[in-house]
């Protein structure tokens, strides 16, 4: 069900939204994810490396992929504010929190 959900650009429980987005540039499509605090009313970004693709679909299965492995906990976030600005801890817990129930979801 989540991925449905990110297909369509976003995902969220009552803390966070997260929003996918894919931009082309050059024959490339590049997909990023960000989050947004709904408590403090701040935008985060993942700072990983999520392959891009030849086509919007790629990229956007490239992205599910990836967010698939951060569930299931073989990619670890990189959460920052700015590109020196890691996020504060309270967001790397409400993430991690969320993630938990999305793999909760999964197993259904």
């Amino acid at each position: 069900m989540w991925r449905e959900k990110l297909k369509q650009g976003f995902l969220e429980n009552d803390k966070l939204m997260i929003e996918l987005s894919i931009g082309g540039e050059c024959g490339e499509w590049f997909p990023s994810l960000a989050l947004y605090d709904k408590e403090n009313d701040s935008w985060y970004y993942l700072d990983n490396d999520i392959p891009p693709g030849a086509t919007e679909e790629e990229a956007l299965q490239n992205a599910i992929k990836f967010f698939e492995k951060m569930i299931i906990g073989l990619e670890k976030p990189k959460i920052k504010s700015s590109p020196l600005k890691e996020a504060p801890e309270e967001i790397y817990l409400k993430f991690k929190q969320f993630l938990e129930e999305l793999r909760g979801e999964d197993k259904g």
